[in-house]
Order: C-alpha cells, then sequence, then structure tokens
C-alpha cells in the first residue's frame, strides 16, 4: 500500500512550530533555499521545539547540503515540533501514526 503525507509549509523562521500534537511519523524535510547561519531543530514534542531533539541542522548552504531535502522516517511518539533559525521554506512531510 502507498504511505500518503500531510504537508506542512512553514513560511518564516520561527520557535515551536507545530507539526503534530500528537505521535507522527517525520518522513521528509525538504529545505526550499540556502540561507546564512540557518538552524533547523526537530523534537519530540508536542509544543516546545527544545526539548527531546531527534534531528538538527545548521549550515548556511542546507538547501544545497541536503540536496533539497532529507529523508528521516523518524517516529515522535510525542509530537513533532520545529525551531526554525534564519530559516524560511521549509517544507515538512509527516503523517500520524495509528496506535
Amino acid at each position: 500500500m502507498e504511505q500518503t503525507y500531510n504537508h506542512t509549509y512553514l513560511s518564516a523562521a520561527g520557535d515551536n512550530q507545530i507539526i503534530s500534537s500528537g505521535p507522527a511519523i517525520l518522513h521528509k524535510i525538504i529545505v526550499g533555499a540556502d540561507t546564512g547561519s540557518a538552524v533547523i531543530e526537530v523534537s519530540n514534542s508536542p509544543t516546545d521545539g527544545d526539548v527531546n531533539l531527534v534531528a538538527k541542522f545548521t549550515g548556511s548552504t542546507l538547501m544545497t547540503a541536503l540536496a533539497g531535502g532529507i529523508v528521516l522516517d523518524l517516529v515522535c511518539r510525542a509530537g513533532i515540533t520545529l525551531d526554525l533559525t534564519n530559516q524560511a521554506d521549509v517544507t515538512v512531510l509527516w503523517r500520524p501514526t495509528i496506535n
């Protein structure tokens, strides 16, 4: 069976950008532009991008370095929240888990 994913587009940098407030699988992060001193933090949390970090990407050329995106397929049992510092134009592909 083919997997389908929700997509959430983050147009601006910011803290505590909630993708899912419940258990979910983070399939892929797509970075749409290179931005100086960018940081993307991914947390296994329904509300806070600074706790339970599961992935962190830093650099001034994240789009180029990640070839546009990176497949993670991470199970986040609490939820998915991102902190974006100096980075905009990010799309997150994810789906809720079935408990």
